[in-house]
């Protein structure tokens, strides 16, 4: 069964819960601002602690693996990050998962 938006958010969010090196996770983009199309990816930032590539690997699986039609990109913030992408995330983006999280 193909989830609705709701449950992927939600399905993020149990996924980052069981990677103890994720601050915190945000969606970013259309979806984040409300301007998407019905078929827009969803676009997550993870913004990790010290946290081995298998780690992040396995986290990106497990996400790609979440039953929906819809194309996931994401971005892994770190010290290397463009600012302006860093900026943008922070302004327009909604926390799924971590510190202050609000209910998407």
């Amino acid at each position: 069964m193909v989830l609705d938006i709701s449950d992927i958010y939600a399905e993020i969010k149990n996924i980052a819960a069981k990677y103890e090196n994720i601050q915190k996770v945000m969606l970013f983009g259309s979806r984040a601002r409300g301007d998407n199309r019905e078929k827009s990816d969803i676009d997550i930032a993870v913004f990790p602690k010290e946290c081995p590539f298998e780690q992040e690997a396995a986290f990106w699986l497990e996400i790609e693996d979440i039953d929906t039609l819809l194309k996931f990109d994401i971005a892994v913030i770190n010290e290397d990050t463009e600012r302006e992408l860093i900026e943008n995330i922070e302004r327009d983006g909604v926390l799924l998962y971590g510190q202050d999280q609000k209910k998407v």
